[in-house]
C-alpha cells in the first residue's frame, strides 16, 4: 500500500505528546496539519483520538486502532482492534490516509513497512513529554525541506527504495 502517509510534529528527541496533548502550541503548524489531512482518513490510537475535538471528524474519516472495545461517538469514526482490520477498512482502498499518532501506532506502521511518506514538523525547542516518535526508524529516509519557520521546520520524508536481492 502506497497510500498510507504519516504526519506529526516532534521536538529534537522525538517528543510528540505529554499527558494526552501536544506540549506546545504553534498555530501555523496546526493549520498545516489541518490542511494536509482535510478530507482524508486519519488512523490513530485511542489517546490521540480523544485529544482531538470531535468536530474534527466532520471533514475526515477516522479509524481508531485499539485492542479494547471502545465507544467513539462519531459516525465518521470506526474502531479496529488489529492492524489487519484497520487495513481492511474499505476507506483505505479508495484514497490516501494519514497515520497521526501516537508513538506506538507509528512504530507499528513503520516496522510493518506500511508508511510510504512522512510529513514531519521538527520543533526546534525541547519539551518534556511522555509520548515519543521512534526517530531511529526514519534516520535513513531521504527528505526535503518544505517550510522553515522561526520555531519549527517542516520536512517531507520518503521511504527509502531498497535494492532487491
Amino acid at each position: 500500500m502506497d497510500n498510507i502517509y504519516g504526519i506529526f510534529a516532534c521536538d529534537p528527541i522525538g517528543v510528540i505528546g505529554k499527558n494526552g496533548k501536544l506540549p506546545w502550541h504553534y498555530a501555523e503548524d496546526l493549520a498545516h496539519f489541518a490542511a494536509y489531512t482535510r478530507h482524508h482518513t486519519l488512523i490513530m490510537g485511542y489517546k490521540t483520538f480523544i485529544s482531538l475535538p470531535k468536530s474534527y471528524f466532520d471533514e475526515r474519516q477516522g479509524i481508531v486502532l485499539s485492542r479494547q472495545k471502545r465507544s467513539v461517538g462519531h459516525p465518521n469514526v470506526t474502531i479496529a482492534d488489529s492492524l489487519e482490520k484497520c487495513l481492511s477498512e474499505e476507506i483505505l482502498q479508495e484514497k490516501s490516509c494519514y497515520v497521526i499518532g501516537g508513538g506506538q501506532i507509528f512504530q507499528l506502521f513503520l516496522e510493518a513497512g506500511l508508511l510510504s511518506q512522512l510529513v514531519v514538523t521538527h520543533i526546534k525547542n525541547r519539551y518534556e513529554g511522555d509520548a515519543f516518535f521512534p526517530l531511529m526508524l526514519i534516520r535513513d529516509w531521504p527528505f526535503r525541506k518544505i517550510r522553515e519557520c522561526e520555531d519549527f521546520t517542516i520536512y517531507h520524508y520518503f521511504r527509502p527504495i531498497r535494492d532487491k536481492l
